[in-house]
């Protein structure tokens, strides 16, 4: 089980980011409370102070040492681990972070690791029982005038349950600090392109992938898709996706997972027809995508996603004899 506790909602809004705590369903039943708490010291840059996580203008080229307090709440030693990630799009929409630059949109010129380092001692935090510390990041904006916003966000994990130097089934405590930095160009418009459909494996099962880039330094939220993928010719089939109050983060990838359950994928010609609404961040207008594609998929592409996607356990081998005896 792993509890989270959010000081910012990856469904941004300057303005109505909230303070927020999520848990999985399997812990939803606990009353277990986390082992430390972080809270952000404000800068004067900072321009909302009644929120509760990094949202400021910076000047080209400034830079800005921010802080963080951590508190233990034991009676005994803790070690919390903290790093630095950037915004990124989930499948199907909804805004998360990861540490590494890697596979992120092309068109992020600049990512918020880039610009944002933390002291050495911020990284690996040993807190003795009921001490608390102030960790400091330091972040420098890019010389260059800095459009729309950069995104990321302050992550702090305590892994419990360790066995053979990896966490094992059990209890993880894990925060995420919003640091929203706006760019002197500030107002930019969210842009939606079509990039491609190519086939998947979502939740272990055979799908088609239509990806949509966000090309702009900007969030759009309030998000609903439907996304409808056609098979053309002789074996014709439709299959549907659908989402709404999603996310999607500056200069990222949007992928819409269309999943044919247990069906296997066949090669052949097809087409998508999807609509994607949402509302800009700065100036809450609502904007609308609309892409129709016609794309081929290749034999080689569905036997390799049908190879490792899951079979019908009521059609396959050994699970048809089970029953046929029973």
């Amino acid at each position: 089980m792993k509890f989270v506790r959010c000081l910012m909602a990856v469904s941004l809004a300057f303005v109505g980011l909230m303070l927020c705590q999520m848990t999985q369903v399997q812990a939803a039943a606990q009353t277990q409370k986390a082992d430390f708490e972080v809270q952000p010291i404000l800068p004067e840059e900072q321009e909302d102070l009644s929120l509760n996580y990094f949202n400021m203008s910076l000047a080209q080229g400034q830079t800005k040492k921010l802080e963080m307090r951590i508190q233990n709440f034991t009676d005994h030693a803790i070690t919390v681990h903290s790093d630095l990630r950037n915004a990124m799009t989930q499948i199907g929409g909804g805004i998360s972070f990861q540490d590494s630059p890697q596979g992120l949109d092309p068109s992020l010129k600049v990512p918020f690791t880039k610009i944002a380092k933390l002291d050495k001692k911020s990284q690996t935090i040993k807190l003795a029982a009921q001490e608390t510390k102030i960790l400091k990041m330091v972040v420098k904006m890019p010389e260059d005038r800095t459009n729309g916003m950069i995104y990321g966000d302050w992550h702090f994990i305590e892994y419990l349950n360790k066995k053979g130097g990896q966490s094992s089934v059990g209890s993880n405590y894990a925060y995420s600090v919003g640091v929203a930095l706006k760019g002197q160009h500030y107002k930019v418009y969210p842009e939606l392109k079509y990039d491609k459909t190519e086939a998947m494996i979502y939740r272990r099962h055979a799908a088609m992938g239509i990806k949509i880039r966000n090309t702009q330094p900007m969030v759009i939220n309030k998000v609903s898709a439907k996304a409808v993928v056609s098979k053309e010719g002789l074996f014709a089939s439709k299959h549907v996706f659908s989402t709404s109050n999603q996310s999607i983060a500056p200069n990222s990838v949007l992928t819409l997972p269309i999943s044919w359950d247990y069906d296997r994928l066949k090669p052949g010609k097809y087409t998508i027809d999807t609509v994607v609404r949402g509302q800009n961040l700065w100036n809450k207008l609502p904007l609308t995508w609309h892409f129709k594609k016609r794309f081929t998929i290749k034999a080689d592409d569905v036997k390799a996603v049908n190879a490792q996607a899951l079979k019908n356990p009521l059609t396959s081998g050994p699970m048809l004899l089970l029953l046929v005896g029973s």
